[in-house]
Parts: structure tokens; C-alpha cells; sequence
């Protein structure tokens, strides 16, 4: 990578004069050097999805107006199929904007059929996992029967494709509010996923079900716990994957159901800070001691829980994970951790008392507070 590359030159002079150069190869109609002309000089200045933008409007522009003989010309023009799993580089992005082709010009229902075969054709090559969700919204049925079929595709990236494009909250995708409201229809396509040799898609499939955990636990417990009785290791680790937020709620079933007993019997002691004023941009460290008082081991998870000053004036918790430990019976541990307060894109500081909680197995402990200061 050159240095000084920046995200959005994926889209550079050279991408837009390779697709002018594989359009043109199969249709000769194709002015692979007005297309060019029209998009380059625009592209310093705008961003990584603008440039994206501009690169599906143009093709508009020069393909011919009827939707199907576009979408064959561009078909007829991608490159052989990768032989990688997993999406890897940058090389992927050409297919972004024709991926935004498709989504924008081709959901009039007689196209559908070949939107399909387009997305997939994509997918194969990158990802239409954004591109998708305008068909799951107005074509729901139709589109959910294409999924099922996916769910058995040779393809690594097509099954795949089916978890990842019905995750209600798809980072840098709208949100697919209807799954929020009930995710029955994605909870039964996940369960035809649950075995899939391949752990990019066993990964999505976590992800997905810890996104419907936030709106709804109890659906997800239940299909963990009915999943957890499979003899398959690629399913085992889907449950422990898929419980981040579960266990981060706290919920004893959860808990249980990874081997953390939720009637777990210690007691954190000697809890402390090393110093009871913390400057933003600085650390503060915080150490404490659980002691057992069991008369066998116990399998604990460990958080601790960060009450944020807010900008209203209250708190809000944010739960850490800090670490799994085998708690020996009438044993003890001793653990540190350093807590940032440096800038960070993700995390906006207040200043005002903070508390520092643990958490073991769930159950909330011993806290103590301090002052952030600017």
C-alpha cells in the first residue's frame, strides 16, 4: 500500500479505467473514455461512498436504458472468481458501485429474478450485503426464498451473505427495523446456518444473533440452549460468540449455559484505586482481590462496570469484560486493570464521579468512585 493511501482512493483513475476497459470488451457501444473523462476529475474531493456514487450514476449514463441488457453487460464483464474464502484487500471494491446499480435500478418486480443472480455474481466476488436489503423490504417472501436456498450454496460468500445482509443492525447499513420488531424469520434462516463448516459464516452468525440479543434475549436463549445440545464444535462456538451481550446483561440462564453458575460463592475484597482524581487523557488503575467460599473450583467471568458521566449529569454503565479464571475452593486471585481516558472516536468524556463496579457471573459487587477532571 502506498503511503499516504487514504480509504477512499479504492476508487482511483485506475479502477474507473479497468471497468470502462472489461464494459467496453464486451460491448463495444460502451465510451470507455467519455466514461473516464466524466467521472476522474471529479474524484479528488469526494468521499470513499461519493465516489462510489458517482462511479454508479455514470454507468447509468452509458449503459444502455434498459435494465436487463445493462445488468448482462456488466455481468459479462467481471473477472473469474477468487479462490479465497474470506474477503480480503481492497480489490473487492470495483464491485461496490455495480452492487448500488442493482439495488437502486433493478427492484421493479419484473427484474427481480435477474437482481438475484446479479447480487450473487457479486457477492462471489464481494459483498451485497447492503445491496440486498431494499429486496428483503419490498420483496420479503420472494427474497426469503431465495435465502434458504443460499443457505446450501457451495459458496462460502453466498452463505455467508445470508446471515450477514439479515443482521438487523448491519454497521454502515440502515437498520432493518421489521427484524428488530420480530426476528422469528431470522432466527430460522441462522438455524439452518448453525453447522456451517466454514468460521466466516459461523462469524456472522454470532453476530447476528448478538445483534437480536439486545432487543430480544429470551428468543436467543431459547435457541442457544436448544443448539447447545449438538455434538459440533463450529456450533458450540457459535453459542459462546452469539452471548457477549447476554452475558454482559447479566442474565443467569446465559451464564449457566456457558458454565458460569450464576450462585457462584466469593467475595471481592480489597478493592481499590491508585488515586481518586483522574485527568482526561490519563489512566487510572483500579486492583482487588475475590476469595472463594466454596468448597470446590469455580468457573468465573469477570467484568467490571464503568458508570460514565453523561451529559445530562447521570450515570450510564458500560460493562467490560476482564477475564475467565478457575476460582480454586477457599482459593483467592488478585487482579489490576489500567482504565483509559484518552480521546477516542467512539466515547465522548464528561467530567464529574465515575464509579468502577465488578461483576462476577452476573451478580454485581463491590464499587468505588472517583473524580474526572479536565
Amino acid at each position: 500500500m502506498e503511503e499516504g493511501f487514504l480509504f477512499k482512493d479504492v476508487f482511483n483513475p485506475n479502477l474507473v479505467a479497468r471497468m470502462g476497459q472489461r464494459i467496453n470488451a464486451v460491448s463495444s457501444e460502451f465510451d470507455e473514455d467519455s466514461f473516464y473523462k466524466d467521472i476522474v476529475p471529479k474524484l479528488p474531493p469526494l468521499s470513499l461512498s461519493e465516489r462510489s456514487n458517482l462511479i454508479f450514476e455514470t454507468l447509468f449514463t452509458y449503459l444502455p436504458d434498459e435494465y436487463n441488457k445493462a445488468i448482462n453487460i456488466l455481468l459479462s464483464s467481471f473477472d473469474p472468481l477468487s479462490k479465497t474464502c474470506e474477503m480480503t484487500g481492497f480489490e473487492g471494491f470495483y464491485f461496490m458501485p455495480i452492487a448500488k446499480y442493482v439495488s437502486t435500478y433493478g427492484l421493479e418486480e419484473k427484474d427481480f429474478e435477474l437482481s438475484m443472480k446479479a447480487l450473487i455474481e457479486i457477492t462471489k466476488r464481494f459483498t451485497s450485503e447492503d445491496a440486498i436489503r431494499p429486496f428483503i423490504r419490498k420483496y420479503p417472501k420472494q427474497t426469503f426464498e431465495y435465502l434458504y436456498k443460499w443457505t446450501a450454496d457451495e459458496n462460502v460468500n453466498v452463505r455467508r451473505l445470508v446471515s450477514e445482509e439479515t443482521r438487523p443492525r448491519l454497521p454502515w447499513s440502515s437498520v432493518l427495523r421489521e427484524f428488530i420488531d420480530d426476528p422469528k424469520p431470522v432466527l430460522n434462516l441462522l438455524d439452518e446456518l448453525k453447522q456451517d463448516t466454514e468460521l466466516y459464516v459461523r462469524r456472522s452468525v454470532a453476530n447476528n444473533l448478538n445483534d437480536i440479543a439486545k432487543d430480544h434475549p429470551q428468543l436467543v436463549l431459547k435457541a442457544l440452549k436448544r443448539w447447545k445440545t449438538i455434538n459440533d464444535k463450529g456450533t458450540q462456538w457459535i453459542i459462546s460468540h452469539a452471548s457477549r451481550t447476554l452475558l454482559k446483561q447479566g442474565l443467569p440462564e446465559a451464564l449457566d449455559l456457558l458454565g458460569y453458575p450464576s450462585d457462584v460463592k466469593i467475595s471481592v475484597d480489597n478493592l481499590i484505586l491508585n488515586k481518586e482524581e483522574c485527568k482526561m487523557g490519563e489512566e487510572i488503575e483500579f486492583s482487588f482481590n475475590l476469595v472463594s467460599k466454596a468448597s470446590k473450583e469455580q468457573n468465573l467471568m469477570i467484568d467490571f462496570v464503568v458508570h460514565y458521566m453523561k451529559a445530562n449529569g447521570k450515570t450510564a454503565p458500560k460493562v467490560f469484560k476482564l477475564s475467565k479464571k478457575k476460582l480454586p475452593a477457599e482459593g483467592k486471585l488478585s487482579l489490576k486493570k489500567k482504565l483509559s481516558f484518552k480521546a477516542i472516536t467512539t466515547r465522548k468524556y464528561y467530567q464529574g464521579l465515575h464509579e468502577i463496579e465488578i461483576q462476577v457471573n452476573g451478580k454485581r459487587y463491590s464499587k468505588l468512585e472517583f473524580k474526572l477532571k479536565k
